[in-house]
């Protein structure tokens, strides 16, 4: 038989290709972040403007409600006052109701035939500018030293009483205060209210008290209801005493009288 040829032989197997290992992927956080978007200035401003109006309003919201629940709450304490203390309730002894302060009653017939004959005799001048008519009854004139009431009339609306004292000499008294004793009682102070008007001519010299009779009520019935009154005005220059007798303080009553009958008021206090 006859022999096979011999088998070739196998060719050799290729050999794998050397592979290099990957490296491992990079993990997000270390990867580098893409630059940041820069926005233009009108953004900025757009959004500051937007914050600063939500900003104001959110304010007036709160002032509005804060401004309603005080009204609120004022209104309903003014409901609800305070208990005020009276006498119980501080245990001390209740008072009488002090009476109101009352006005010398209308004149009547007899009274009113009486200040229509007592005005006759009251020096009356008129003063255009002022629109005023003056009743008085200084008979000197201005020269002599002399307290008395007197009256100013408008056209319209009641008359007003008037107190003068007028000091009348030859030097300054500079009068800071008068000191006033009806009958036994003791002396008083009065303090002009307003300023005390200073004169001068021809040698002679005026110091004037010329206040509102309402402004010394109570010492003017005083003195009214009296029988005598001793003044004495003191400067810081000396001082200067007179007495009003019967006949300067009846002079005032009837001028008080004439008051009242061209429709003023005078208190009984």
């Amino acid at each position: 038989m006859p022999v096979p040829p011999p088998a070739s032989p196998l060719p050799p197997s290729p050999i794998p290709p050397l592979t290099t290992p990957s490296p491992p992927p990079v993990p997000s956080s270390a990867r580098p972040s893409p630059p940041a978007r820069r926005h233009s200035v009108f953004y900025y401003v757009f959004w500051g403007t937007i914050s600063l109006f939500a900003t104001l309003a959110v304010l007036f919201v709160g002032f509005v409600f804060l401004t309603g629940a005080s009204a609120a709450f004022l209104m309903k304490l003014s409901h609800h006052p305070a208990p005020t203390k009276t006498a119980a309730t501080q245990n001390l002894p209740a008072r009488q109701n002090l009476p109101a302060t009352q006005n010398l009653p209308a004149l009547n017939g007899t009274e009113t035939e009486q200040a229509q004959t007592l005005i006759t005799g009251l020096d009356s001048k008129t003063n255009d500018i002022r629109g005023v008519t003056c009743y008085s009854p200084d008979p000197a004139n201005n020269y002599k030293t002399a307290v008395f009431l007197y009256i100013e009339k408008k056209q319209m609306g009641q008359p007003s009483l008037r107190w003068q004292i007028r000091y009348y000499g030859r030097k300054w008294l500079f009068i800071r205060r008068y000191r006033l004793k009806v009958g036994k009682a003791k002396a008083v102070t009065v303090l002009a209210t307003e300023e005390i008007a200073r004169q001068n001519s021809g040698g002679s010299l005026w110091e004037t008290f010329d206040e509102p009779a309402s402004k010394h009520t109570h010492l003017l019935n005083q003195m009214l209801a009296g029988k005598t009154t001793h003044l004495r005005m003191e400067g810081s220059e000396g001082h200067e005493d007179i007495e009003l007798g019967r006949e300067q303080l009846q002079r005032m009553r009837d001028v008080l009288l004439v008051f009242r009958y061209l429709g003023g008021t005078w208190s009984a206090d």
